[in-house]
């Protein structure tokens, strides 16, 4: 017993010395800072100045692959090898128009004044030239002239000169070449590429002129105005389901995917739709591209140049007019290209700016109204503004340190500064309650403004060090994730707390020394010129209502027995009810939820959704610098493991069985078991390519240099395998979809060259992201709570009141999860943000209760008591104070405002009921003893403010026992 006491001793006395060394290392700052207040404030200002120096390195990240990849992710080098290995490609541009049936008429004149007008952009650029449409499209070899006239006629070709003069005579199937027939045995249709001389067919092929690549109903009869009048319905229909090649362009072109909605009879032709997607493809160069030029603030612009964002913004405002003026109640138009997303989500990450810059102004009242008693001179006009000040030197500061380091600011970051202010009101209330508890001590007169001053922060000091150690913490521990934009957010937000919490020990307190100066001489607030007679400073109100209301509610009501019962009974309930909720709580992310509803592009997905719901998105298998002649076999097997994936895929577009039936029908050889040279590989591929069947597949090649009509395709530097994936609605569809195709493309057995083959979609993206979120939020979660846990022990060094800190802080997050669920929220980028926000918010309320108990003596109900009614209304304002910062958002449409403002609404409430009524009622029970506080000497008020002063006023203060403490229980 003896030694089990000595041990209780020696524990008690580590506690007290680690206590009030903290305290006596404030009391000394606090003296020091009111002794030379102006020092402190030049020395503050001196200290932001020069961290400012650090946005000589400041950087906003623009880039979505740099914001939203994980930088390890093989997503992202996969983009980045395409992107040198393709090196060109296409952006495009939509437009639907929806009917009851768009196969009228009327309707195709209607899309024929939308082809019309897109044909006619041509906005001026920064440099005064035009850029029209010819200008801009991506072009591909038109070759109608040869396979759509009904009637041919001889035309003379340009041949070399030993052939000067022949005329050749191009008969209906010298393009439209049949499909190969089955058996190699039979008897072959005539093709051009393979039966012709490359003296005749290839000038032929070079001569071919380039056109726009668009996909347009109308091209079945060539944008003809005249002849689209005269159509009837039933010419509509016949061309519709008879026609597969394009009179336009010449190339095979499946229409009917054109159409929405569409309805069938029972042979299977169409006989009705009600939506008609017309498509432009615009040119890209990916190797001239700067994201960091060319994004948007918020992360979501796609890569694209700046004539081309030029083109799509005249593309918008032309679409914008059709909409208005051919809009009625039969026939809609809506739309979008590829920069609509980046732009809209964008605006709407930022829409909202004004709501909180009113709640902000919302806080300062808040805080004048907490801070202030009402007379004209104890109003802390001054005060508060310079709490505001305070937080906004800790974001500049902490934003230039984090530039210096070469840490970039993203898009999330603007929920920043309201992080800090509520971190920094909190603090700011909690020295407003110890001087108040100061200055209520009896002995308070005798000491200096400087003494007075130093005791306040004694206390205070200690405890928003713990809160603001245990949110560095925790945000740092964040910072480790995989996440960039997360990653960034983090390192931005310790940062930014620590400065909070160092310009509150120093400048704040610095101004509220010149304050206290100003009430003592009696000056006015608002104008400090004026002096007030003595007998004429009265009190408007000096009652403090929130702190008699608290003692009257936790000494009649919740710290009594039945009190008690109820409270821990609630949380249990609350807790079993969350957790319920927390199992069912989802992992899903739609980037639509950023598109309000109201926009072009929130009224254009669903209208597309509705008319083509089998439309997924695309993707391939992509191939490096392999040996494809030494590969080919393992190349078509995977080919064929692609096409047999038709759960999660659909149009799969393959070269290479088209390719291995061309060989074995034309030159009859079997690409698997006869010898064929490389040369004799290639030469093939190049006919292939030249072919009608094989051209298509150009676009699917690139080589080391440019592939030329009649000779053996250079070396191939990648080709692709393109698919589209089936319309997926859950993470559980397409994250395993992800995963069995990367699988396909990792287990093909290449075995030379670079061996590489990955797949890619720019859909994996945000399905990667999905697919790690829930890890990357428990991890950061269990790590932080681990962490805090070790702060709070090594800060308030007793273990019984760090595991109830913990306890608490665990609680409110299940109950914020189990709540988010029910309220509708998912685990995705912005509540894994809004949790990580969480734990700074939710340890503060508990640990300033934890520690404050620690501070003062008596029975357990009184010790609860008595540290509520010291810092419980501090606690309970600083929660007031973020709420109301963020309580306009609870009125915005953007997706991230709405998802936070409920996040920080659970979070604060749940916060606050752990903190100031769970944690207050299992003290009383349970609690441990308090700090062990050494016998010293009588005071001296010279700026070495022995540890007992500050409790022995707080003792004088409560000398008396409240009225109420006949029915408190005593738990010692």
């Amino acid at each position: 017993m003896t030694e089990e006491n000595t041990k209780k001793n020696k524990t008690g006395s580590l506690s007290s010395r680690i206590s009030n060394g903290i305290a006596d290392f404030f009391y000394r700052l606090g003296f020091l800072v009111a002794t030379n207040p102006w020092r402190t404030i030049i020395f503050s200002w001196s200290t932001v100045l020069l961290c400012s120096l650090g946005f000589i390195c400041f950087h906003t990240e623009r880039d979505p692959m740099k914001l939203w990849i994980p930088r390890e992710s093989r997503f992202l080098k996969d983009t980045e090898w395409l992107i040198h290995s393709f090196e060109e490609g296409f952006r495009t541009e939509l437009a639907l128009v929806t009917a009851p049936n768009v196969l009228e008429p009327e309707v195709l004149l209607k899309l024929a004044d939308i082809y019309d007008a897109v044909a006619k952009i041509n906005p001026v650029l920064p440099n005064g030239t035009h850029l029209g449409w010819q200008d801009i499209c991506f072009k591909v070899p038109y070759i109608a002239e040869y396979t759509s006239e009904p009637n041919r006629q001889k035309r003379q070709v340009n041949l070399p000169d030993d052939e000067d003069g022949l005329d050749f005579n191009f008969d209906d199937d010298f393009f439209n070449t049949d499909k190969a027939p089955v058996t190699q045995n039979s008897a072959r249709k005539f093709n051009p590429s393979v039966d012709l001389s490359p003296q005749i067919y290839c000038p032929l092929i070079n001569a071919l002129p380039l056109g726009c690549y668009q996909q347009n109903l109308l091209e079945l009869w060539k944008f003809d105005r005249e002849k689209i009048a005269n159509l009837t319905r039933e010419d509509i229909l016949t061309t519709v389901n008879t026609v597969t090649v394009s009179p336009f362009s010449g190339h095979f072109t499946n229409f009917s995917s054109f159409l929405g909605g569409i309805e069938r009879n029972s042979s299977g032709h169409i006989v009705s739709a009600k939506g008609i997607m017309s498509r432009w493809f615009l040119y890209m160069n990916y190797l001239t591209l700067n994201p960091q030029e060319q994004g948007n603030m918020a992360g979501t612009g796609e890569w694209a140049s700046k004539e081309t964002l030029i083109w799509e913004e005249e593309f918008l405002h032309v679409l914008n007019k059709l909409d208005k003026n051919l809009t009625s109640d039969n026939f809609s138009v809506f739309y979008m290209t590829e920069k609509s997303f980046g732009d809209i989500s964008g605006a709407s990450m930022f829409q909202d700016i004004d709501k909180l810059m009113i709640g902000m102004i919302i806080v300062f009242i808040y805080m004048q109204s907490v801070l202030s008693k009402f007379s004209w001179i104890e109003l802390r006009l001054m005060l508060g503004s310079m709490g505001l000040l305070t937080v906004g030197m800790a974001f500049i500061s902490g934003c230039a340190i984090c530039s210096l380091l070469g840490v970039s600011y993203g898009p999330v970051h603007t929920s920043l500064p309201f992080l800090l202010l509520g971190l920094g009101v909190d603090d700011m209330f909690v020295m407003m309650a110890c001087w108040r508890k100061v200055q209520n001590a009896e002995n308070a007169k005798d000491l200096t403004l400087p003494d007075r001053l130093g005791l306040m922060l004694r206390h205070a000091g200690a405890s928003i060090t713990v809160t603001s150690l245990t949110d560095i913490v925790a945000f740092l521990v964040g910072s480790t994730t995989v996440l960039p934009s997360l990653q960034s957010f983090c390192i931005y937000a310790s940062v930014g707390i620590l400065m909070t919490y160092l310009y509150a020990v120093t400048f704040f307190v610095a101004i509220f020394t010149l304050d206290e100066r100003r009430i003592a001489a009696r000056r006015n607030a608002v104008l400090p010129c004026i002096i007030h007679s003595e007998d004429k400073v009265k009190l408007c109100c000096d009652r403090r209502l929130m702190q008699s209301s608290i003692k009257a509610i936790y000494s009649r009501c919740i710290l009594t027995k039945p009190g008690k019962i109820v409270v821990l009974m609630t949380v249990i309930g609350i807790t079993g009810l969350s957790a319920e909720s927390l199992m069912r709580l989802e992992q899903k992310f739609d980037p639509m939820w950023f598109v309000p509803s109201e926009t072009h592009l929130g009224k254009f997905i669903p209208q597309r959704n509705k008319l083509f719901p089998t439309m997924g998105f695309d993707g391939g298998i992509f191939i490096g610098q392999v040996n494809y002649t030494a590969d080919f076999g393992n190349i078509f097997e995977m080919s064929n493991r692609v096409k047999n994936e038709s759960d999660i895929l659909y149009n799969v577009n393959s070269w290479v069985d088209h390719f291995y039936d061309f060989v074995r029908i034309y030159y009859e050889k079997d690409l698997f078991r006869d010898h064929v040279s490389d040369y004799e590989w290639r030469l093939y591929l190049s006919k292939f390519l030249f072919s009608h069947d094989g051209g298509r597949y150009q676009a699917n090649f690139r080589f080391e240099k440019k592939l030329e009509c009649g000779q053996a395709a250079p070396r191939i530097k990648v080709s692709s395998i393109d698919f589209h994936f089936q319309k997926f609605f859950h993470r559980d569809q397409y994250v395993p979809a992800m995963r069995q195709i990367y699988g396909i493309a990792s287990e093909v057995n290449l075995t030379t060259g670079d061996k590489f083959a990955t797949a890619w979609s720019k859909m994996f993206g945000n399905w990667i992201t999905d697919e790690i979120i829930d890890e990357e939020v428990l991890r950061n979660i269990t790590l932080a709570l681990v962490c805090v846990m070790i702060c709070t022990a090594i800060l308030i060094v007793n273990l019984q009141i760090c595991f109830w800190i913990f306890i608490c802080v665990l609680l409110t997050l299940i109950n914020v999860c189990g709540f988010m669920q029910r309220w509708g929220l998912t685990i995705d980028l912005v509540s894994c943000i809004g949790l990580q926000l969480a734990v700074g918010l939710c340890v503060d309320y508990a640990a300033h209760i934890g520690h404050s108990f620690l501070t003062v003596t008596g029975s357990r109900n009184q010790r609860a008591l008595n540290c509520l009614m010291h810092i419980g209304e501090a606690v309970l304002y600083g929660g007031g104070s973020t709420l109301l910062a963020l309580s306009l958002l609870s009125t915005s449409k953007a997706y991230i405002f709405k998802s936070f403002f409920k996040i920080f609404l659970l979070v604060i409430l749940f916060g606050l009921f752990h903190g100031i009524v769970f944690l207050p009622v299992v003290l009383s029970i349970v609690g441990p003893a308090p700090y062990v506080q050494p016998q010293r000497p009588q005071v001296i008020a010279n700026g070495n403010c022995p540890g007992e002063e500050m409790h022995s006023m707080i003792k004088k203060d409560h000398r008396e026992p409240p009225d109420e403490n006949a029915q408190l229980s005593t738990q010692d």
